[in-house]
């Protein structure tokens, strides 16, 4: 409705016009069915007032509507031209018309009941005019309380327009409590106090000596019982249950996964309340989702996944891992002979590719150190055959990513072991990485795999010996290297031609 009203003036139309026809309509019915339950279900004496008093009901009840109209009219013109301003002032005064209405519709029954009172007194005598006072106060009752559901039932694409939170520490309108009660009134008391009027009348026509039927007055009791108080109860349990349903769709909608969903805010009840604080819930659960997003395309989804579920605390575990480090050669050439824009481009493709192939084998991309990428396999999820993957990822991205960089040229190293998996830095920052021996081994092989052609990749031989044997085929235990920072010698392997 929010939609409608911003975009199609015909919603936000038909609110305003239906918030003055159709109160003026209820509140001129009402008026008719107390005309006839006088003229023809009460006492003679009371049937021959009315008779009498034809045009004078009419008159009034004509005077009436038309001064509804003409107050709604000039009460909702300013409004309906400073609607999209949604001011506080604004936002206040459409909030209050449905209440406003209904003081409107109480204020005209009670100066009409006035006036028919008055006539009734000096037509007939003081006990016809207290009949006349409870007709009065019956329709006056029922037109209010009607009016003050229609109005509010019609007003809700304009109200979901302009409200917002602010509204509900600004205005004092109805509880659900009150609409509830008022619902029982119009269904329960008011048909309670039609059946008083018709005793009051009996005691009239008794002591006059002329008792009547009351057979039709009892009917047409119950026949606005049914009607009124169907129509209040329907619009009050709308009231109520038209945001209950909605926010049980939207919360649907939630638990479905679309964090978008958000539901018109357009009671200012407790049911208000509700709207306003599902959204705000909604809205934070978006954003709470938005930042474990981008947290796990900082750090990697399953570090994101086990951060959310078992908190961080820093320090870290013995984990056996396999690690791959791959590094592109000459970036800093590339740079020189090349714009940026393709540099970064080179490099995004670059990435892009070692992250793909190290996701498809099951391994965790921790970081990127300018144009290098350290990835790790078995952390922070623990997984088997850890070497496998990550030789089977290391010659896959071998084939992959040589025609990616061209000349620039790149290398590969992998190797296996013990190493302390965990978040290392300070309470305000802090990151997940992996630090031992195989990662400075990795790192070491890769330097020793830029000059290791056509392949480029060179892994420990302990690696290829843990993996399965069919990964083991693809690989060659060649000769021992001494790497740099490493006491012991390493045998290396390489890819099968």
């Amino acid at each position: 409705m929010r939609a409608m009203y911003r975009d199609g003036r015909t919603s936000a139309s038909t609110a305003w016009l239906s918030a003055v026809v159709w109160p003026c309509l209820t509140n001129a019915g009402i008026a008719a069915f107390l005309y006839l339950l006088m003229r023809y279900a009460l006492s003679p004496e009371v049937q021959d007032l009315a008779r009498r008093g034809l045009v004078f009901a009419i008159i009034t009840v004509c005077a009436a509507s038309a001064l509804f109209l003409v107050g709604t009219a000039l009460s909702t013109y300013p409004l309906r031209r400073t609607a999209d301003r949604r001011t506080s002032a604004v936002r206040t005064a459409v909030v209050r018309l449905p209440l406003r209405q209904s003081l409107l519709a109480g204020l005209l029954w009670t100066l009409t009941g006035l006036v028919a009172t008055c006539a009734a007194a000096v037509a007939q005598s003081v006990q016809m005019a207290i009949i006349t006072v409870m007709c009065m106060v019956l329709g006056g009752v029922a037109g209010a309380a009607l009016t003050y559901f229609i109005t509010e039932r019609t007003m809700r694409p304009v109200t979901a327009a302009v409200i917002d939170g602010t509204v509900f520490d600004e205005v004092v309108t109805p509880t659900v409590r009150v609409r509830i009660v008022t619902a029982w009134l119009v269904g329960s008391a008011l048909p309670i106090l039609g059946v008083l009027l018709v005793a009051a009348d009996i005691g009239l026509a008794d002591g006059a000596g002329q008792p009547f039927d009351v057979r039709r007055a009892v009917i047409a009791l119950a026949a606005i019982a049914l009607v009124a108080g169907g129509l209040a109860t329907w619009l009050a349990s709308g009231a109520v249950g038209d945001p209950v349903h909605a926010l049980r769709a939207a919360a649907r909608d939630v638990e479905d996964g679309d964090l978008s969903t958000r539901v018109e805010v357009y009671d200012t009840t407790e049911l208000g309340r509700l709207q306003a604080g599902f959204n705000a819930m909604v809205s934070g659960l978006a954003e709470r989702q938005r930042l474990r997003d981008m947290f796990g395309r900082y750090v990697g989804e399953d570090v994101a996944r086990r951060a959310v579920d078992t908190g961080i605390s820093l320090g870290g575990t013995e984990t056996e891992v396999a690690v791959l480090f791959v590094d592109l050669v000459g970036s800093t050439t590339l740079a020189d002979r090349q714009s940026p824009t393709e540099v970064v481009g080179l490099l995004n493709r670059f990435f892009e590719t070692v992250i793909e192939v190290i996701d498809t084998n099951d391994g965790f991309v921790n970081k990127f150190q300018g144009d290098a990428v350290l990835a790790v396999f078995g952390a922070p999820i623990a997984k088997d055959d850890t070497c496998t993957t990550a030789l089977a990822a290391a010659r896959t991205l071998s084939a992959r990513l040589g025609p990616i960089v061209g000349p620039a040229g790149f290398g590969i190293g992998v190797s296996a072991g013990t190493a302390i998996a965990g978040h290392v830095g300070s309470s305000e920052r802090f990151e997940y990485t992996v630090i031992g021996t195989p990662v400075n081994e990795a790192a070491r092989l890769t330097e020793l795999a830029k000059d290791s052609a056509p392949a480029r990749v060179l892994a420990a031989a302990a690696v290829v010996r843990c993996a399965d044997r069919a990964e083991q085929r693809c690989w060659r235990i060649g000769e021992s290297v001494h790497l740099r920072g490493r006491l012991e010698e390493t045998v290396i392997a390489r890819p099968v031609d």
